[in-house]
């Protein structure tokens, strides 16, 4: 942050960020200069401009934090899809509720559903015993209970 450090002769001269100094004429400036003044230099090969920075005061943390509820809202705001996220709770992974409980219903007995949740052993076993039909009820059952499973605010449940 670059600060007015001295004031001479209509001479302005300012500390910057690196530790050196600039010197600026009083029109070069666009307020009044005061020494300690916290500014902002703009500069080409034949002009520079000055401008003070904005500071704003803060308030001691007991003053600023009675009577003020803070809410943080993360969201992903580049539009990429992210896949089913894994969280590690106790050996369940979080999905998204509607994908999973889609996949269980139709090809389900296929292990779809499984492969999504990321529980890959348990996906090749569906698919090597999909000719009894044993995981297709499996999935159908598991297409229910993701149903009664409530989501958390990004719609995903733990299976």
């Amino acid at each position: 942050m670059s600060k007015i450090i001295n004031i001479k002769e209509g001479i302005v001269q300012i500390g910057t960020d690196n530790g050196g100094i600039k010197e600026a004429r009083m029109e070069d400036l666009n307020f009044e200069p005061q020494i300690g003044d916290q500014v902002e230099i703009f500069e080409n090969e034949t002009s520079l401009i000055v401008t003070k920075k904005e500071v704003k005061e803060e308030k001691p943390v007991e003053q600023a934090t009675s009577g003020v509820n803070i809410n943080i809202n993360n969201t992903n705001t580049n539009g990429a899809a992210t896949g089913p996220s894994y969280v590690d709770a106790g050996g369940k992974k979080a999905v998204n509720k509607i994908v999973y409980c889609l996949l269980a219903f139709f090809i389900g007995g296929l292990g779809a559903h499984k492969f999504y949740a990321g529980k890959i052993g348990t996906g090749v076993l569906y698919l090597l015993f999909c000719w009894t039909y044993i995981p297709a009820i499996i999935a159908f059952i598991e297409f229910i209970i993701g149903l009664c499973q409530k989501a958390d605010s990004n719609g995903n449940i733990l299976v």
